[in-house]
């Protein structure tokens, strides 16, 4: 609708479902040279160079074909299931968190536990954050890392804490077409399970 003003960004980690792979793309338009200039300038200042490991695995990834192809259908099936459990062990405890609609990410608000929560002294999603971490051992970010007011108990997960080798092979073998079940999860990425009952145990006390 807007070419002409219209930049496109995208990355490995969101895309290819390769998190922590940091190696960002940004696509100008031709009459927007004046920016794309401006932020390389910016940017130099920031960072010299991509690590060569994540440069060869962008070349590959952007090269495309069949390979990457399954890698993406397989992760993004990977991802789909655990992100679903995620979800229900949150909700069952009360936690209210949209439905995940791409990556690796979940969004959870814990208001509904807010009473519970200022009575131990919680009153912001950072102090929120601070004391899971202190008293189960799982990091998450708080929301106002993301821009939501600090007194909005909301953080940002993340679920990409498993061998994705391991997670890939396994799903090689369970058919194109199966969603990966409770048995695999298990299986393949118990330690981001394990983190998330961790959190539903806490925030239900």
């Amino acid at each position: 609708l807007y070419p002409e003003g219209t930049i496109f960004s995208g990355g490995l980690s969101k895309w290819c479902g390769a998190g922590g792979w940091r190696l960002g793309v940004f696509v100008f338009p031709g009459c927007l040279r004046w920016l794309l200039d401006a932020m390389a300038a910016v940017a130099s200042e920031t960072f010299t160079s991509t690590c060569a490991p994540i440069q060869h695995a962008a070349v590959r990834a952007f090269q495309g074909g069949e390979e990457i192809e399954r890698y993406l259908l397989q992760s993004r099936r990977i991802l789909r299931a655990l992100g679903t459990r995620l979800l229900d062990k949150l909700r069952a405890v009360g936690v209210d968190v949209c439905d995940p609609a791409g990556g690796f990410y979940l969004f959870p608000d814990f208001s509904s536990k807010s009473e519970g929560l200022r009575a131990r002294g919680i009153l912001t999603n950072r102090d929120l954050c601070e004391r899971l971490l202190e008293e189960t051992g799982v990091a998450i970010l708080p929301g106002s890392d993301f821009g939501r007011p600090d007194e909005e108990l909301t953080a940002r997960l993340a679920f990409v804490n498993f061998d994705g080798s391991r997670a890939l092979a396994a799903a090689e073998r369970i058919g194109p077409d199966v969603l990966p079940d409770d048995h695999f999860l298990d299986s393949c990425c118990g330690e981001v399970l394990a983190a998330v009952d961790r959190i539903c145990e806490w925030i239900d006390r």
